[in-house]
Formats: structure tokens, C-alpha cells, sequence
């Protein structure tokens, strides 16, 4: 598990300016925390090298693309050995249609976010991806009905 990092006012509200607009240059940055712009750039140059920032990404909206579902897949395998869980975890990690993929406790092994562009979208990945994993004992599915909230924030 990762170290937190010590964050002092000025490297938090960085964060916050940059989890709501990623695409600001450092002069605009610089002006919204009240910071000149060199120690400005020094702040975010060290927040990178630190690896509290990941990347810088553009959020797209899934619908518009086509995607018009996301289902969230509990995973339960009937295998656990170190192989097992590789081959399942390197199939799912190929795949563009899975957003996110965690290692659970509790009844499932695993919890998956795919987008797909519907039921029969869907199907064909089970049966390419899940059916075929011998890993693989048992699957719940579950098509979201709408989105409530969906962010990448996180609280500073």
C-alpha cells in the first residue's frame, strides 16, 4: 500500500484546481492559489514526481460514444491459486470495455466496471472473456439504471 503524502495549503489547492480543470496552464494555476508562477511550477513538478498525480486525462461522456450501458459484474472464481488469478486478472486488464477492476473481500473475488454499448455487447463479452476463464465459478451482473454522481475527485 502507498505512503500518503504530507500536503501543505498551497500543494492542496493545486489539487483541488487541477481535479476541476486539468487543462489550466501553471500562470492560471499560479493566480487561483495566489502563488507566483515559478513556485507554483515547482509544487506541481514535485506533486508529479511524487506520484500523487497519475496522469492528466480528458473524461469522455460514455453515452455520446456509443456506450449507453455500464454494468458492475461481481466475480467469484473457484480457483485461487497465483495462476489462476493472473490469467483472470490479465484478461480482464486487456480489455477496453472495463473501466475498473478490484480485488474484493467478502462473497465476490472480484467487483468489474464495463462499459458496453449494449445487452448483446454485454453477452459477447462474457462469453469471450468470463465463460471461457476456467478460473471463473460464478458471475452477478448488474446494468446501472442511470448515473446519481460519477467523479474522479477526490476530497482534499
Amino acid at each position: 500500500m502507498a505512503q500518503s503524502v504530507d500536503l501543505d495549503q498551497f500543494e492542496r489547492a493545486i489539487l483541488a484546481a487541477l481535479q476541476k480543470n486539468a487543462r489550466q496552464s501553471v500562470q492560471e494555476l499560479a493566480d487561483r492559489i495566489g502563488l507566483s508562477t515559478s513556485p507554483t511550477w515547482r509544487r506541481l513538478k514535485a506533486l508529479q514526481d511524487a506520484g500523487v498525480i497519475l496522469e492528466y486525462v480528458a473524461r469522455l461522456d460514455p453515452a455520446k460514444l456509443g456506450y449507453g450501458q455500464t454494468v458492475y459484474a461481481n466475480v467469484t472464481l473457484a480457483k485461487h491459486n497465483r495462476d489462476a488469478l493472473q490469467d483472470f486478472e490479465k484478461a480482464i486488464v486487456e480489455r477496453p470495455e472495463v473501466q475498473q477492476c478490484f480485488s474484493m473481500t467478502g462473497s465476490a473475488d472480484y467487483i468489474i466496471r464495463v462499459v458496453v454499448r449494449d445487452a448483446a455487447h454485454y453477452e459477447r463479452f462474457l462469453q469471450e472473456v468470463v465463460f471461457t476463464n476456467p478460473a471463473v465459478q460464478h458471475i452477478s451482473s448488474h446494468f446501472a439504471l442511470r448515473e446519481v454522481k460519477n467523479t474522479s475527485a477526490l476530497p482534499l
